[in-house]
């Protein structure tokens, strides 16, 4: 029977993070996979998270199973984390929070329930493009259709604004919008203020249902700045889902620490929410993971670990910053002084992104000689994690850079 089994499409993350490990080179660089790398190129654990293991392992917690819809304190103060402390929705009771599977499984959690919700029968998913990998075949494996337009201008690097206002014109009433609050994945391109003030005009306007992916706050700007967007849409009244992953803001990766927010008209529609998806969760994965949620619920229940991991928070998306400004200031500025050969292309989307990631302008077979010839290892379609630059490669990486784009055999 199982020969029928259809051929499946490849992860070229999953591909990559194999030919990484498959890398034997003392030397080697890795700038793939979306993880927190810190200056020794190793996973980061945050102190405020040790400090929350230690008093965790005091409690001497049990390992029943937790509530379908999740821990309520660790819900509640997620929920704040993102709507603000003293957001009107929260305190109107308008917004329903349950666990989830990590941002993955939050946005799996929030397509079905939106494919199963009478109200958007037959409406698009609208992705700006390039994405993340997994929003099509998301979409599709809930029955949702997906639309794209272009999200980013390579030749800016920075954001295709005039495309993004062009879909919300196109995109029938109650069409649904994906929009990544911060750190754009795989771009780094976000939206200003400015542009989400006029996002949200155009959106209202042809009532437009926003589903927010927010897997990186606290990464690009303060963990404020960053849900600017989603507090934008949420005062605007806005029904909307807002998808939460602690993955990267805490370090718990392998934790899978997720949750769906749904914002409501009001709080009787917000019950009915409520009740929808602990159906959904009950019948797919009956209850979440514990111990990631507790250590989260830990640190933002303590005022005094909270800053801590807020000032380390704010330590990492300097040092972000500061890489991009090593590895501009090594392919471009340095180089224009001493007037040595200089990387070919236009370099700025790695000062006008933000988060882990940016493109660099460069084609496959060029990051193919990259992994080849000099075992720095990336997305064939040029899309870098930022922190996996520290100061012992960032030179290595520049020459590299300058070596594959000034060679006619792999120019672009």
């Amino acid at each position: 029977m199982f020969r029928s089994v259809p051929p499946s499409p490849a992860d070229p993350v999953y591909l990559l993070s194999q030919r990484v490990r498959e890398d034997t080179a003392p030397g080697k660089v890795d700038l793939g996979v979306g993880v927190y790398r810190n200056e020794q190129g190793r996973y980061h654990e945050l102190r405020a998270l040790k400090a929350a293991k230690r008093i965790l392992a005091q409690e001497d917690a049990n390992h029943d199973y937790g509530v379908t819809t999740g821990n309520a304190a660790f819900l509640a103060n997620a929920a704040k984390l993102f709507f603000g402390r003293e957001a009107e929705v929260l305190s109107s009771k308008r917004v329903t929070s349950v666990q989830a599977i990590s941002g993955t499984g939050a946005i799996h959690l929030g397509a079905l329930f939106l494919a199963r919700t009478p109200a958007f029968a037959g409406k698009k998913v609208y992705v700006g493009t390039p994405a993340w990998g997994n929003y099509v075949p998301l979409f599709n494996l809930v029955g949702l259709e997906v639309a794209t337009y272009r999200h980013y201008d390579a030749a800016t690097g920075k954001v295709d604004f005039q495309s993004v206002l062009e879909a919300t014109r196109i995109a029938e009433q109650g069409s649904i919008f994906v929009l990544q609050g911060c750190c754009h994945n795989p771009s780094g391109a976000d939206f200003s203020p400015a542009q989400w003030d006029e996002l949200a005009d155009a959106m209202e306007a042809k009532k437009l249902f926003p589903l927010f992916d927010m897997a990186y706050q606290g990464l690009g700007s303060s963990l404020d700045e960053d849900a600017y967007g989603l507090r934008l849409f949420a005062s605007r009244g806005f029904e909307l889902v807002a998808c939460q992953s602690f993955s990267k803001n805490f370090g718990l990766y392998g934790e899978r620490v997720g949750v769906v927010h749904a914002l409501s008209q009001d709080a009787e529609v917000a019950s009915k929410v409520y009740e929808s998806l602990r159906c959904l969760i009950r019948w797919e994965f009956s209850s979440s993971p514990a111990y990631g949620a507790r250590l989260v619920d830990i640190v933002l229940n303590d005022d005094k670990l909270r800053q801590d991991w807020e000032i380390e928070l704010a330590t990492i998306q300097k040092r972000l910053a500061d890489n991009r400004r090593a590895l501009h200031a090594e392919l471009v500025e340095k180089r224009q002084i001493l007037r040595c050969r200089k990387a070919r292309g236009n370099w700025g989307s790695i000062l006008s992104s933000n988060g882990l990631f940016c493109f660099l302008p460069l084609n496959p077979q060029q990051c193919e000689r990259l992994a080849a010839e000099f075992h720095i290892h990336l997305l064939q379609n040029g899309r870098m994690n930022v922190a996996g630059l520290n100061r012992s490669n960032i030179e290595h990486v520049a020459s590299a850079l300058v070596e594959v784009t000034n060679s006619a055999s792999s120019r672009l």
